[in-house]
């Protein structure tokens, strides 16, 4: 890794991205092992954090294609972060913890941790156009 990528803990936006769609799809499997849900919608953190994954793993392996993966990435992310913001309404309702627990937590779990990723990625694109500015002036 060089110092012309913005890291947290020692990780880029690919690893990130690749650590990302793992942990959305091991918490959907283990959400709907412990709730025994037999339903799709259960599902759908990791199929959301699939395409995170397997994008991830080809910026990984083709590094000429990482900017453009990492944009669709983040078109993702964005999709993630607002799914889970359905949360909003079992918390204005007071049922947040009571009705729907595991579909509520599910919710708060796609809202908090893609703001998060969000956060990382809009950060390194920043990060990354600044190292291009300084660049071009010292060019």
């Amino acid at each position: 890794m060089s110092k012309n990528e913005y890291q947290v803990f020692g990780l880029n936006s690919v690893k990130i991205s690749i650590i990302f769609g793992i942990s959305l799809i091991v918490f959907a499997v283990f959400v709907s092992a412990v709730s025994g849900s037999r339903s799709l919608t259960s599902y759908i953190p990791a199929m959301l954090g699939l395409p995170i994954l397997v994008l991830g793993l080809v910026a990984f392996a083709v590094p000429s294609k990482q900017k453009f993966v990492m944009h669709i990435n983040v078109v993702i992310g964005l999709i993630i972060f607002l799914s889970g913001l359905s949360v909003i309404w079992s918390l204005a309702s007071g049922t947040l913890l009571t009705s729907s627990f595991w579909a509520n937590l599910s919710r708060l779990f796609l809202s908090i941790s893609g703001a998060l990723y969000l956060t990382f990625c809009v950060k390194s694109f920043i990060f990354i156009r600044k190292q291009k500015r300084i660049s071009a002036a010292i060019d």
